[in-house]
């Protein structure tokens, strides 16, 4: 059946991807680069919160924009990472105009989905099974890999990346399921057996994540000292903190890219993403405004040891407008 709706999707998006390629031809964004060019391992563009809407012509713009820009970090980027919520309503027709920006404007050409909230219908009563095989079969149809569910893993330049994917409709309780632990335990299991540096990326920061797995969910991620967790969800906040419960794992929140005014133009805040950089001894984590093409300049420095406990002063509740600019984290 997916097979069969690549062959459909794929000249949709095609054709869809003009508007966008016109729309952006004349940009020519400054090159940017590493902190090191010469020494980075892996380097991630990472996007939070899209929100395709079907009836938002400022929205669409905006994040062509964005794709676009990327352009300025392409010779350095090894992949782009969606945190969910990549649609606002989880309809197919938004899922084409996001992937027509994705294949034909987005210069990246890995890239990684994983679906939140939206994405599996916002409701308690929303079927999520239907809203799991639409997105399971865009996931097939294009990006990095084809999973065989909505969480999945994959390794990149020495570095293991693992999505994780909520298993039921929106709820208070945003569960992950023993076989999707089950999973993430034995993927933690194969990075320790190659000491390799895990990025585990979910749509939902720990703190709402407070259901019957959780504990277990803790345990595995601070089971291993070489380890970040990178989410969405939380819109305005931008934050370096620890796992909820576990105290000694970095959790990195990752702001709205396609924040608008309320007349749905961008603003100050349209744009924001961040960027990972590996290298072998640290791993980097620089917010970037991606509308802008502009590099946030460095008004705050959180330094990790190996065990990943912070060094640095740990931020109490979050700061909606206060951005720790660059993270940094020892891994060696």
């Amino acid at each position: 059946m997916n097979r069969l709706l690549s062959l459909i999707y794929k000249p949709i998006v095609l054709l869809l991807s003009f508007y966008f390629v016109l729309s952006t031809l004349s940009m020519k964004p400054e090159p940017q680069t590493p902190l090191e060019p010469d020494a980075q391992k892996l380097g991630l563009a990472l996007f939070a919160d899209v929100h395709m809407e079907g009836n938002n012509q400022g929205r669409f713009d905006a994040l062509a924009h964005c794709f676009k820009n990327l352009n300025a970090w392409k010779d350095s980027t090894d992949a782009l990472v969606l945190l969910g919520d990549n649609t606002m309503n989880g309809k197919a027709g938004e899922y084409l105009f996001l992937y027509s920006m994705l294949e034909h404007v987005n210069p990246i050409s890995r890239y990684y989905t994983i679906v939140g909230n939206h994405d599996v219908g916002n409701s308690t009563e929303a079927d999520f099974d239907k809203y799991a095989k639409r997105n399971l079969g865009f996931m097939q149809a294009f990006g990095a890999v084809k999973p065989a569910h909505l969480y999945y893993a994959d390794e990149l330049n020495g570095c293991r990346l693992i999505f994780l994917a909520p298993n039921a409709p929106e709820s208070a309780n945003r569960t992950y399921g023993t076989a999707q632990l089950d999973f993430l335990e034995a993927e933690l299991q194969a990075a320790a057996a190659k000491d390799q540096p895990v990025f585990v990326f979910s749509h939902y920061p720990s703190s709402r994540t407070s259901n019957d797995d959780a504990d277990r969910y803790i345990d595995l991620l601070n089971s291993y000292d070489k380890i970040f967790v990178i989410v969405g969800h939380m819109h305005y906040y931008v934050r370096f903190t620890t796992v909820w419960g576990a105290q000694d794992t970095p959790e990195i929140w990752v702001p709205c890219i396609s924040v608008l005014d309320n007349n749905e133009k961008p603003n100050d805040f349209t744009g924001r993403g961040f960027r990972l950089e590996v290298y072998s001894d640290r791993v980097v984590f620089r917010l970037i405004n991606y509308y802008r093409n502009e590099v946030y300049s460095d008004r705050a420095n959180y330094d990790v040891e190996r065990t990943y406990s912070l060094t640095g002063d740990v931020l109490g509740e979050p700061e909606p407008w206060f951005p720790p600019i660059i993270a940094g984290a020892e891994i060696a």
